[in-house]
């Protein structure tokens, strides 16, 4: 071992030592030359992170608008200004519960709990994604209870789809069928083999009659086979489904729930640093997991199984209903969702071809899981009083048009080192149509006094700069203005990580030589189904425009041509996106939502 590694080695060893200790609430180390050496390590600590940005080119990853989402917005959380809150920070998405034994208590269908809820989300602008779950006594003994009749079943579901589609036309648009089912406690069948053939069964029984309503209705839906938490069974359960041609045919899109921890850690005691290594692990991580879904749905016979979103519509650090070290810790709770965002974010850079399409934290309301409770020695999500817990914040962060307002979307950097590591600092990079972003993590006990941060082919000019900080001593996010220096088309700034911090810095300018300008008209022509699609008008700024894409959000889409008639193969409600690029490779994107009947 050289010289270099064996100091780099004892920091190492040194800086976990310490951490041990103060977390057991010991004073110091016993050898106190020991804590003199780890003084001068930490506070001589350097490092750089440097992100390319391709000159704003629009050719890598895309982190679509919507991308944050959480769990009850509208159905536990019914508290106004919560609601506000949430969607002001950049949570506009949620996930709700549409319970058949509830609607189907007896032979008449009764909607008034679902009419209430949807009533609340449609007011609050919210986009919601439904969960049809659960079976009616006249199906079954018990709630968990494979239905006697899957195709009585599905013709509920479908009940259901016709109701939301009359009642409150367009808003839910994606739906979960059944919850979890490859649990014996969710589908309370012990064997698998059953209780998969069964599920399957119910799928392609639901899916065809829900599909088949909503086009009847002159609606477009989506759905997805139940989200799966037991992952290490996605290998044999998603198979299943997705090569299954009675079920293929119906997934439209793909979730599932990502929980690093359980149970079993918290009986051992779990503690910070076990945490951080179960989640940065390469066997059963956060990005882990997301790569070994994301094979198998690319993999899959669905339709469009290149581009079927993936969804991950529940996550937390653990899924025991408990208080642990670290869920809402004013240290660990900001720090981990920091942490667990940019690893989904950087797992474009390990070989999956897309991220997930949305996230959604478990649960804005309820016991032990929230975004809003009682701040008190507990911090067991106590609805007395609704203050933001610390983990809102990072969302905020990340999320939040007042900073970094991926909400809105944005794209990947073309690379950024480091990114997701298993020690020391952690990174990553995008770009919105405001800003060249990098966000750097210190999961450690370290601090980090000298980080350069380097901005490589940022595509702006006049630059301003602004740095935000979230850690326990700046909860609600400090900011303050920083300045970049440029050299050879690059710009850098050097900042101080302090120990179990979220750094993020971003630059902000106008594009080089002016940006594009993508205008985007949409008219219905009088035949069925057709639009007219223009976008001749949009500017090209300092260079021509180069690249020219209109997104039909049918699963088509077209290049070149400035202006079109689309059809749509049938009625609904559609996101039509331009995306225009110049030749100093600026982007610029214009959405409009068209309904089609």
């Amino acid at each position: 071992m050289n010289i270099s590694n064996f100091i780099h080695k004892l920091e190492q060893v040194i800086a976990d030592t310490l951490f041990r200790n103060l977390v057991d609430g010991k004073a110091m180390l016993a050898c106190s030359g020991c804590l003199v050496l780890a003084v001068v390590s930490f506070a001589s600590r350097a490092q750089t992170v440097t992100a390319d940005f391709g000159g704003r080119s629009g050719s890598t990853g895309t982190i679509p608008a919507g991308f944050f989402a959480v769990g009850g917005t509208g159905d536990s959380l019914t508290d106004p200004g919560g609601i506000t809150t949430l969607t002001s920070a950049g949570l506009t998405g949620t996930r709700f519960w549409i319970g058949l034994q509830q609607v189907y208590a007896t032979s008449t269908p009764n909607f008034t709990v679902l009419d209430s809820e949807l009533q609340i989300i449609s007011a609050s602008g919210l986009h919601p994604i439904a969960v049809i779950y659960d079976t009616p006594a006249s199906l079954g003994a018990s709630k968990c209870a494979p239905p006697s009749s899957v195709s009585r079943w599905g013709e509920m579901a479908a009940s259901v789809v016709a109701h939301t589609d009359q009642a409150f036309p367009g808003l839910v648009q994606d739906y979960e069928i059944w919850n979890e089912a490859e649990l014996a406690t969710s589908l309370c069948i012990s064997d698998y083999n059953t209780r998969l053939n069964t599920y399957v069964s119910l799928f392609a029984a639901a899916a065809s009659a829900m599909h088949a309503q909503a086009k009847a209705d002159g609606q477009a839906i989506r759905t997805a086979p139940a989200p799966m938490a037991e992952l290490n069974m996605a290998p044999y359960w998603l198979p299943a489904l997705l090569n299954n041609q009675a079920t293929a045919q119906y997934v439209d899109f793909v979730s599932f729930h990502l929980y690093p921890s359980g149970q079993n850690e918290l009986d051992e005691g779990m503690d910070w640093p076990q945490l951080y290594g179960l989640t940065q692990s390469n066997t059963r991580g956060v990005a882990f997991y997301y790569q070994m879904i994301e094979l198998l749905v690319r993999a899959g016979q669905q339709p469009n199984a290149e581009t079927t979103p993936i969804f991950i519509t529940e996550y937390n650090e653990n899924w025991a209903f408990a208080v642990d070290c670290c869920r809402n810790n004013p240290t660990y709770g900001p720090l981990w969702n920091s942490l667990a965002i940019a690893d989904l974010l950087n797992v474009v850079y390990s070989g999956p071809s897309a991220g997930p399409s949305l996230i959604a934290y478990f649960n804005s309301e309820g016991r032990y899981f929230c975004l809003f409770g009682e701040w008190d020695s507990d911090m067991d999500c106590d609805q007395s009083q609704l203050y933001p817990y610390p983990q809102f914040y990072a969302f905020q962060m990340f999320a939040s048009p007042h900073y970094l307002n991926l909400a809105n979307g944005g794209n990947m950097a073309v690379a950024v080192s480091p990114a997701s590591t298993e020690s020391g600092l952690s990174a990553t990079a995008f770009y919105t149509e405001e800003a060249d972003d990098i966000v750097v993590i210190n999961p450690t006990a370290s601090a980090y006094g000298a980080v350069t941060v380097v901005l490589v082919n940022p595509g702006l000019m006049s630059i301003t700069g602004e740095m935000y900080l979230l850690n326990s001593s700046n909860s609600q996010i400090s900011s303050k203005s920083i300045t970049f220096s440029p050299s050879l088309g690059m710009y850098s700034a050097t900042v101080s990580v302090p120990a179990y911090s979220t750094v993020a810095l971003s630059m902000k300018g106008s594009p080089l030589g002016g940006a594009p300008k993508a205008v985007l008209t949409v008219t219905r022509e009088t035949k069925p189904l057709a639009v007219f699609v223009d976008s001749s008008k949009s500017q090209c700024g300092g260079s021509a425009i180069v690249g020219r894409t209109i997104d039909f959000g049918d699963g088509t889409w077209m290049n070149w041509k400035p202006s079109i008639t689309h059809i749509y193969d049938k009625a609904g409600s559609y996101a039509i996106v331009l995306r225009v690029r110049n030749q100093a490779g600026q982007l610029s994107t214009a959405r409009s939502i068209v309904n089609v009947r």
